[in-house]
């Protein structure tokens, strides 16, 4: 059944984020339509939902595929503060998980730097694209329907964590409210919460991990989130380093 737009608008909560919210029941993809819409001059707030995406793409260019209607898939653009820019991956990635929460009761994890996981399965997604001057594209997919054969794996969903069907609607609602409240507060106290917040949700802290540099594989253990929003590795040789981008991998046991 498709989303009922109707239905998210009334659970909407009014905030420092004016939210415009459009449907297409398939697409190539939402964040080129957010995109194309944020190049024409659409404000903050505007965000593309469809049941379908032909291309979809998730972070480093990988496909985003789900059986139509099965998955909350949109894009909105965003016109962040200059000091909540550098954060804002963090920032996307506790609003999805607040509003999952929120919407359903399930506690979700983040990996760096913002993959949203539950029980060490990837529930949802985040991909963030600057088109050019003050926008920022935000792309969020939630598995919420789809059933164990249709997910790739170390993948989960709402279904199969609930064992039953979760309306989309509640949840796109919860999510968006989470992010307009995170606005919010960042206006009224800065962005120093962004990092602890980040903290407190994360699945790799103390864990070993590893990561690509220079064309070498790196292992070490996550040690700590900078307040930029860097992953502090602690590498073997008792060095620590700095991670600002790129995949970071848990390592689990053979």
């Amino acid at each position: 059944m498709s989303l009922d737009l109707e239905r998210v608008r009334a659970l909407l909560v009014e905030g420092e984020v004016r939210w415009s919210l459009h449907f297409e029941p398939s697409c190539i993809s939402t964040q080129d339509l957010a995109r194309t819409a944020a190049t024409a001059g659409a404000d903050q707030g505007w965000t593309i939902i469809t049941d379908l995406h032909i291309e979809g793409r998730g972070r480093r260019g990988r496909p985003w595929v789900a059986p139509s209607g099965t998955a909350l898939l949109f894009s909105t653009i965003l016109h962040p503060p200059v000091d909540v820019l550098p954060l804002l991956p963090l920032l996307a990635a506790l609003s999805v998980a607040g509003g999952i929460e929120v919407a359903t009761g399930a506690v979700a994890q983040l990996k760096w730097p913002n993959d949203v996981l539950v029980n060490d399965h990837k529930l949802a997604g985040i991909l963030l694209e600057h088109p050019g001057g003050a926008a920022v594209i935000l792309g969020v997919g939630v598995n919420v329907n789809q059933l164990a054969a249709d997910l790739p794996e170390r993948a989960t969903s709402l279904l199969a964590l609930a064992g039953h069907s979760v309306d989309r609607e509640p949840l796109l609602a919860a999510i968006l409210n989470d992010l307009a409240n995170a606005y919010d507060r960042a206006d009224r106290e800065g962005v120093d919460w962004i990092v602890p917040g980040w903290r407190s949700r994360s699945s790799m802290l103390g864990k070993p991990v590893a990561f690509q540099r220079d064309g070498e594989t790196i292992r070490g253990i996550a040690e700590d989130l900078a307040m930029d929003g860097a992953l502090l590795v602690r590498l073997d040789d008792g060095t620590r380093v700095r991670v600002i981008a790129g995949e970071v991998e848990r390592l689990r046991p053979d």
